[in-house]
């Protein structure tokens, strides 16, 4: 199969990412039967970390395996949703894997499909447990889509399970209240195995801690296992001081944002689960490997003069973590080129924003989900942020660049997609598009 052939296979399925309430497809009997049709890769991962939570899941993810690949691992990372290709969703060693990879294994599962129907996700986390069972890695990073509990990648045995921090995001599908939420999330604890828990607001720890109980996991809490103190904010990063079970030392990430120190503690964390046993686990290859991690539209630094930062923030916490690093790494107002999709709360994402917004620039999204500007400009009305609109990504980024004139740095931030059309514009040869 070519890959072009992959892909219009792949986008022909039903995509719940692309609906506000992806509700019917939240449940496991057909992602079930299509492993098992394809006989069950998904018990053949080897060691294998489960990542889910609201906020950091994805940069956890990134940053456990670029530390497990820095102590000397062959690595497999399923995440998403992608950014510029679908091939990010499965990565080999921190690459996203090849064009023929990829559609060899949709060649494989496309006559299964057509016995078993699946939704774009599913048969995504599909194929990553068939291309990582294939390969016999050392290790596999899996991070959840939705929930956990209901979630195709639960249906792998992970050794060891991770849990990032819970806020209030598609409530419509996990429920009202962080403690249903947390109650979702913790289906992908296991009986007797760990399970990392990132720092927690009250309700989701106490939700978290329940859960641990009743099913038989064996909770370890990042923020008592991991001490970081001393951060080092810089214009395009982040520097620290660590002490776990790995030891004590110094950790650099070229990412921006005091909640990165949140994650890389969790990711740290989980390192120091699986270094019980493996030898090779050490904190200075480990930190090695994490001054490398390149996270596609998460506080991503594609310009430096004037500093173009593009985000993927979509929900009030990320809002609020964006903010942080405005705040820390900037320090002075910017450009807010912003768009959202239906469905998110667009005036608690913004309002942490505000007190660092010289101007924004209004757009929508290419996607039939994107929220219509004057939802999202009567948001930015009632904040008092002066704003425009401008109807396509590429028009407001030119808008945004006139704003700066060369001097105030832009931002870029609301969603996904957003984010992928930014980067096409901004930044195509470093995360090239199929």
């Amino acid at each position: 199969m070519k890959y072009a052939t992959a892909v219009g296979f792949l986008d022909s399925l039903v995509n719940y990412e692309k609906r506000v309430s992806p509700r019917d497809g939240f449940k496991l009997d057909a992602v079930r039967g299509l492993l098992e049709l394809a006989g069950n890769p998904q018990r053949r991962l080897g060691r294998t970390v489960l990542v889910a939570g609201t906020k950091g899941k994805g940069s956890t993810c990134y940053m456990l395996e670029a530390a497990l690949r820095g102590c000397g691992f062959r690595t497999g990372m399923f995440v998403s949703p992608h950014v510029r290709s679908v091939r990010e969703r499965i990565q080999l060693d921190g690459q996203p894997v090849s064009k023929q990879v990829f559609a060899d294994a949709v060649g494989r599962f496309a006559p299964l499909v057509r016995q078993q129907a699946v939704s774009y996700f599913e048969l995504t986390a599909a194929l990553a447990f068939d291309i990582f069972a294939r390969r016999k890695l050392d290790c596999a990073i899996v991070e959840v889509g939705l929930g956990g509990r209901l979630d195709a990648t639960n249906l792998c045995n992970p050794d060891v399970s991770v849990i990032t921090r819970i806020g209030l995001d598609h409530t419509e599908v996990l429920g009202g209240t962080l403690g249903r939420i947390a109650t979702e999330k913790a289906g992908v604890m296991r009986p007797g195995r760990p399970v990392v828990l990132g720092e927690q607001p009250r309700d989701a720890a106490e939700a978290l801690s329940a859960c641990a109980r009743r099913v038989g996991a064996l909770p370890v809490r990042a923020a008592s296992d991991v001490r970081a103190w001393d951060p080092d904010l810089k214009p395009d990063g982040v520097e620290f001081s660590v002490l776990g079970r790995l030891g004590a030392g110094r950790v650099r990430l070229d990412l921006l944002g005091p909640h990165q120190v949140e994650n890389c503690r969790t990711a740290l964390a989980a390192l120091g689960v699986l270094a019980a046993s493996e030898s090779r686990v050490l904190l200075g290859p480990a930190a090695a490997g994490l001054a490398g991690v390149r996270i596609p539209g998460r506080c991503e630094v594609v310009e430096r003069e004037p500093l173009v930062v593009v985000d993927s923030c979509h929900n009030p916490d990320s809002g609020a973590a964006l903010a942080r690093a405005v705040a820390g790494h900037i320090g002075r107002p910017v450009v807010l080129l912003y768009g959202s999709l239906r469905g998110k709360r667009v005036l608690a994402t913004v309002r942490p924003l505000q007190p660092w917004v010289k101007q924004a620039v209004l757009t929508r999204p290419a996607s039939p989900r994107a929220a219509r500007l004057a939802e999202v400009r009567r948001a930015f009305t009632r904040l008092g942020i002066r704003h425009e609109a401008e109807e396509t990504v590429a028009a407001a980024i030119a808008r945004a660049r006139v704003i700066s004139a060369g001097e105030t740095p832009i931002v870029v931030a609301g969603s996904f997609y957003l984010a992928d059309e930014a980067l096409a514009v901004l930044a195509p040869d470093r995360w090239p598009a199929d």
